[in-house]
């Protein structure tokens, strides 16, 4: 399997803390079955050139593949970041180097409260450049949640979502978890992703998750999106992906 939201690199942002805990994060996700992790550590233009995040993602790499190339793990470390939204990022000098693994697919946060109204022309932008957003974690942000429809239109644009784990197991909470499920069976989420930050409570796991996504969208389904798509944005292929379908909320009739 393929990770590709994670914070895998030791001392960077609010990751491991230390180069044994990036060990012990490597076990884990050895365990579960993950092979390819994307270093995807927070990027936010005001604090750090492109430059300056891709040096530091580069000395963490040199420090921690070597603990994942062995037998029991063979884990293999890509470049990416999570890249926060602002106004301006499409114009961002050196925007695609931050893609994941050098392709054209870039991870982008929103806040997690709200939806910033420029999000639109974020998304329009960046396609103008070749780059593909996916929305890291949609099912967490407090508005989705209230609204999963506030999604459709980015999707619409031809932006993906991509689920953590956590969400689908109840870690992040019930109200993660159902947005989650009707992410998935309107086609707004494509991808998951551990968002893993340790090695205890937000730990690289995918196994469970896994399992439940095939209780919901059946073995092809689950297939599709842990599988098939990650492989396809790792190889830069142009994902078409089936039209998003609109929330509505089932309204209960009670007769008296």
């Amino acid at each position: 399997m393929i990770d590709l939201h994670c914070h895998i690199l030791p001392d960077i942002d609010d990751g491991p803390k230390s180069l044994d805990e990036t060990r012990e994060m490597l076990s884990i996700a050895a365990e579960e079955g993950i092979r390819v992790i994307a270093a995807t550590h927070h990027y936010m233009e005001e604090q750090s050139s492109v430059d300056s995040y891709l040096e530091l993602l580069d000395r963490g790499i040199r420090e921690v593949q070597p603990l994942g190339k062995v037998p029991e793990k063979d884990i293999r470390i890509v470049k990416g970041a999570e890249v926060y939204i602002s106004p301006d990022l499409a114009r961002l000098n050196g925007i695609e180097r931050l893609c994941l693994a050098g392709s054209r697919y870039l991870l982008i946060e929103l806040p997690m409260l709200d939806i910033p109204q420029y999000t639109e022309d974020v998304i329009y932008n960046l396609r103008l450049k070749g780059i593909l957003p996916i929305i890291a974690h949609p099912e967490r942000y407090l508005r989705v949640q209230e609204d999963p429809n506030l999604l459709y239109p980015l999707i619409e644009m031809g932006a993906l979502g991509q689920v953590n784990t956590g969400s689908i197991t109840g870690f992040f909470g019930n109200r993660a978890r159902k947005c989650a499920r009707i992410l998935f069976d309107h086609n707004m989420a494509h991808l998951i992703g551990t968002d893993a930050h340790s090695s205890g409570r937000r730990a690289p796991r995918m196994k469970e998750a896994v399992r439940r996504l095939d209780q919901w969208l059946g073995p092809e389904g689950a297939d599709e999106i842990v599988n098939r798509t990650p492989p396809a944005i790792l190889k830069d292929v142009f994902l078409e992906m089936n039209s998003p379908i609109r929330y509505r909320k089932r309204v209960l009739h009670f007769l008296f």
